[in-house]
């Protein structure tokens, strides 16, 4: 059959890596250049500096992930996962005050950097495990929970300042839109994550996995080098056909099957602008799904595709990365070391990229260290301007961003450290770059392509692959998945969902929950369905009254003896 895929982010391209190997004439239209989506880099062509949308990791519990790029080559002998992942990051939680006692090396210490207390600590975990030990009550009830308020009335100012900043650079939904159910889900399952996945010994040290409480890895290179270019050239080596910068205007409906579609004016579309397939698969932004839907109202009536308008409520996504470049080679604690800016009013996080990127990748004219950097929050005021990222000038974002990190003396402290007592204001900037897609504005900044993360009014408008028009499926990490985060993880299930909406030989690998967890989920179904409190609270009452009662009949045996 043919199949037209509407996008080559991960998911379209996961879709279309299932469908061609079972023989399926695929084609997929791209209102980019190029491959990647949300995911995808590029090259500066004034001075070769590699951008990127946001930098982003592979966690221990990508397990769809780490199968797909077994099953692309990297060259005739390895595949992309023995090859583009790097060793696990070391990620410091980096505060702006630094006490003269202290030990840069303290702030890799987790949960120390989290400067909680004993009570703070207890709070957290006791918020995290009541979110992974149930099943409907997180996803209904805790979804609509956002975290940062839950946790502010139960800890410190401070623990819970530093807990909140880190759920932009580790989770990728700011504190402001971030439920229980979301964050609950992201770190259970970095402390659970189920099967590991090992890699040899290699240069850079012993045999190493992807495993329960280790740390994510990232790409060796710019994603696209690295990854996209090489996965496109793999799937047209297999006969898809890819249409670039040929965007979906609207689908045609005949009451019972979509019967083509059409592309924007201009498509860059050799045959034309109209799309003719047997099958077909959304996997655009939700965003511009619910354009495309609004311009063939029909559909709307399909109860997954009506999903769209709530899905989009709370708008784009404000996260904006930015590099800087340095002329000179900068050295830092750990191999890998990534940092979150905790007390930075952006919640700002950086890596730089040559710590995990071989000599061999070209980090731009002249540059010896790139920082890649991401703005996590866009509705705090800024301490130079006093306006909140989203109303920035780019000027005035820039201003703010260096701003917030000169402010950082522990960051100082550690560059220091590991540079022979050179601080951060030794290294002079070459350039600073913000990935271009941006567009900044006193009435709000905008996105070229929105981007979508769960928010605490979102989760129940997910919709699922399958629609009940036969021929058309949803692919994208906005989808309904077991992964449920906004994440390359999720992007990639929902491609294979897609999938297997056709074809069901399609394999998708689960989540992993422990045992415990999982009967307790079931418990809490049940509790839930009748009105009953949290299982947690019921089994701990049972075991309170338990003991109670145990210790008043020993009262009244020693009393009668």
């Amino acid at each position: 059959m043919t199949v037209a895929i509407f996008g080559a982010g991960v998911a379209g391209l996961s879709a279309a890596h299932e469908l061609v190997r079972r023989g399926h004439h695929v084609e997929v239209y791209e209102r980019n250049d190029s491959a990647g989506g949300f995911f995808r880099s590029a090259r500066r062509e004034a001075d070769d500096l590699p951008t990127e949308y946001s930098w982003h990791g592979f966690g221990p519990w990508y397990h769809n992930t780490f199968d797909l790029l077994r099953q692309i080559p990297f060259d005739d002998e390895h595949s992309l996962y023995d090859r583009v992942l790097s060793r696990p990051v070391e990620y410091a939680v980096v505060p702006n005050p630094a006490d003269d006692d202290l030990d840069p090396d303290d702030l890799f210490d987790k949960p120390k950097a989290f400067r909680m207390t004993a009570a703070d600590k207890a709070w957290l975990a006791w918020g995290l495990l009541k979110a992974w030990s149930t099943n409907r009550r997180s996803k209904e009830r805790y979804a609509r929970t956002n975290a940062a308020a839950y946790w502010k009335p139960r800890m410190s100012a401070v623990g819970h300042a530093t807990w909140r900043a880190l759920f932009g650079p580790w989770i990728g939904a700011d504190w402001p839109v971030a439920s229980i159910h979301h964050v609950g889900l992201f770190f259970g399952r970095n402390v659970r994550s189920g099967p590991r996945h090992t890699h040899p010994a290699d240069a850079e040290g012993s045999a190493w996995a992807h495993e329960s409480l280790g740390g994510w890895s990232l790409l060796r290179g710019p994603s696209n080098e690295w990854w996209f270019d090489k996965w496109v050239a793999d799937l047209e080596r297999r006969g898809v056909t890819f249409h670039w910068e040929a965007p979906l205007e609207t689908l045609r409906f005949d009451g019972e099957r979509v019967t083509g579609a059409a592309l924007a004016t201009g498509a860059a579309l050799a045959t034309g602008a109209a799309v003719e397939a047997d099958l077909y698969v959304l996997a655009v932004t939700p965003f511009a799904a619910a354009d495309v839907l609004a311009r063939t109202p029909e559909l709307e009536a399909d109860p997954q595709l009506q999903k769209f308008r709530p899905l989009i409520q709370d708008g784009p996504h404000t996260q904006v990365s930015f590099r800087i470049a340095f002329d000179e080679p900068m050295a830092w604690p750990r191999d890998r070391t990534a940092v979150a800016l905790t007390d930075s009013e952006f919640d700002l996080t950086l890596f730089a990229q040559e710590q995990a990127w071989p000599p061999r990748v070209d980090l731009g004219d002249g540059v010896a260290s790139l920082w890649t950097c991401t703005a996590c929050v866009a509705s705090v005021p800024g301490r130079v301007h006093g306006k909140p990222l989203r109303t920035c000038t780019k000027e005035e974002f820039l201003d703010e961003v260096l701003a917030q990190i000169r402010a950082s003396d522990a960051l100082d402290r550690m560059i220091r450290q590991a540079n022979g007592g050179r601080g951060l204001d030794t290294f002079p900037i070459a350039r600073v770059e913000v990935w271009p897609e941006w567009t900044f504005s006193p009435d709000g900044i905008e996105p070229d392509q929105p981007k979508w993360v769960t928010t605490t009014n979102t989760r129940p408008h997910r919709p699922t692959q399958a629609t009940s028009v036969p021929n058309l499926v949803l692919a994208g990490a906005h989808t309904e998945t077991e992964a449920d985060i906004w994440s390359i993880e999720g992007a990639v299930e929902s491609g294979r969902r897609a999938a297997r909406v056709f074809e069901p030989d399609v394999v998708v690998l689960k989540q992993h929950k422990p045992l415990p967890l999982r009967l307790t989920a079931r418990l809490d179904d049940g509790l839930y369905a009748l009105g009953l409190p949290h299982v947690l609270s019921v089994l701990g009452a049972g075991a309170a009254a338990g003991l109670v009662l145990g210790l008043s009949r020993a009262g009244e045996g020693r009393r009668i003896r």
